[in-house]
């Protein structure tokens, strides 16, 4: 009895579907196997670092990433959004992306910003001071940092010899509320640090749209959205 032409054609088409399926499974276990440690990364070569072009004015965000080219041509990026006024680091996340996946990355970060090419020891400073200057007023950085700094490497951040700009222009811890920000437990950890009248803060109405560097950033790579904060 012939078999049906109809039946014949569905099993060779699972056949085939199984077959791609394999195909694509090999595929994506090569690439995996190919892809490099990014606990390895501060090794390889620098390829750029970006800030954000009014970084160190008062009020603003620091935009920072540190790229640096494995082997294989993965980029590893180690990525921190900075907040000198009194949280320190916000956010970061360290990856590894494939060019395409850069490119794309470094240019959502500029639609809203201007970016500028920069030095890493530069880069590595402001991470530094931002930090100890957040944790005087019981503020972590972001959980994340730590694979973030990875693409640092050994970067010594005392060759660069810029002073960064930390807190208001008086000279006091200033926060600028933004979208993500658990505003009434960070005035109680300054208010707590320094006294309610030891601090500069503007609570911002208008929402995200003003703060869409940070927004962008945080959209992004989905994760923490803020900084740590000491436990009480």
């Amino acid at each position: 009895m012939a078999q049906d032409p109809r039946k014949r054609q569905q099993k060779l088409q699972k056949k085939a579907l199984k077959r791609k399926s394999r195909q694509q499974g090999l595929v994506r276990t090569a690439s995996r196997l190919m892809m490099p440690s990014l606990r390895k990364a501060g090794e390889w070569p620098l390829h750029e670092v970006i800030l954000n072009e009014e970084w160190n004015q008062p009020q603003a965000l620091t935009s920072i990433v540190v790229a640096r080219r494995s082997p294989n041509g993965y980029i590893a990026t180690g990525n921190f959004l900075v907040d000198r006024g009194c949280l320190g680091v916000k956010n970061a996340f360290g990856k590894l992306l494939d060019e395409t996946e850069y490119r794309n990355f470094v240019r959502q970060l500029g639609e809203h910003q201007r970016l500028i090419r920069s030095d890493v020891h530069l880069a590595a400073k402001i991470i530094r001071d931002a930090t100890a200057y957040a944790r005087q007023f019981g503020f972590q950085p972001n959980r994340d940092t730590p694979q973030a700094m990875y693409v640092l490497g050994n970067v010594d951040p005392d060759v660069c010899t810029i002073d960064i700009p930390l807190g208001g222009e008086d000279g006091k811890p200033f926060f600028h509320s933004g979208p993500y920000d658990d505003v009434e437990r960070i005035v109680a950890k300054l208010t707590k640090a320094v006294g309610p009248d030891g601090f500069t803060v503007i609570l911002d109405m208008r929402g995200v749209d003003s703060f869409k560097d940070e927004d962008d950033f945080l959209n992004y790579e989905p994760g923490p959205d803020s900084v740590e904060f000491d436990d009480e």
